[in-house]
């Protein structure tokens, strides 16, 4: 396995070829990718124990909906059953959970440290996106890079390269390395593609429409294309950053 250094235009060509897996299969991308959100975000409401339930499905979660992305691909339609498959094969559970573990712990110690060193008013929930502290975002963005760059490609190398989570972590430091300013023009593309698409929409129903009701209802489903979007994405990515011989 080859990790690859992609030009900075590629990360936006990501983005466009994630774009035509979504195109492909809309609905079924948009199915799978809330199965993986509840994954995620439904034992995190669990009280104490819940973050870290969350931070050790991620890579079982991250798998799948890859899985999902690459038979959409081979233009065949995603299924549930994928998001099982991951616990099924013992050779691949049990490094997988020994990754989420891993994901588990350095999670919760970005978060003691964000709480430490964030100040009092971190530790309360804002009220909206504009009351969220500059310095707060600031300081949670530096402390879980790193967390992000061993992470972002260790799930699919342990699960579909067999890599032990250490290597495959490496392995993903390099890779997000090696491609960092392509990483960094993808950031920019979507965070521009967010806010451009969210103003909009907001703007137009704004005209339209008093309600805050009628906003949220058209927020919602925006919100999960965009967010299959950026999913169905990471596919492309791997495949240009890795090439198995």
């Amino acid at each position: 396995m080859l990790i690859k250094t992609v030009s900075a235009g590629t990360g936006a060509l990501w983005l466009r070829d994630g774009w035509r897996l979504f195109a492909r299969q809309p609905l079924g991308l948009s199915a799978m990718v809330v199965v993986y959100l509840m994954m995620l975000f439904v034992p995190a409401l669990i009280p104490f124990i819940g973050i870290a339930i969350s931070g050790v499905l991620a890579p079982f979660a991250t798998v799948a909906l890859l899985a999902a992305c690459r038979e959409v691909d081979a233009k065949r339609a995603p299924t549930i059953n994928l998001f099982v498959q991951p616990f099924q094969d013992a050779k691949v559970r049990t490094p997988m959970f020994l990754l989420g573990m891993i994901n588990a712990g350095l999670v919760l110690i970005v978060a003691t440290l964000g709480a430490l060193f964030g100040g009092p008013e971190s530790a309360q929930a804002p009220a909206s996106i504009q009351d969220i502290p500059l310095d707060a975002l600031v300081l949670q963005l530096v402390l879980y890079t790193p967390v992000l760059m061993l992470m972002w490609f260790a799930p699919v190398l342990v699960g579909w390269h067999r890599l032990t989570p250490g290597k495959a972590m490496f392995g993903s430091v390099v890779a997000c390395w090696r491609n960092k300013t392509a990483l960094l023009v993808y950031g920019v593309v979507v965070s521009l593609m967010m806010m451009a698409s969210s103003a909009v929409v907001v703007m137009v129903v704004s005209s339209l429409f008093s309600s805050r009701q009628a906003l949220s209802i058209v927020l919602a489903p925006l919100a999960l294309v965009l967010m299959t979007l950026v999913q169905a994405s990471f596919y492309p990515m791997y495949k240009s950053v890795f090439e198995t011989q």
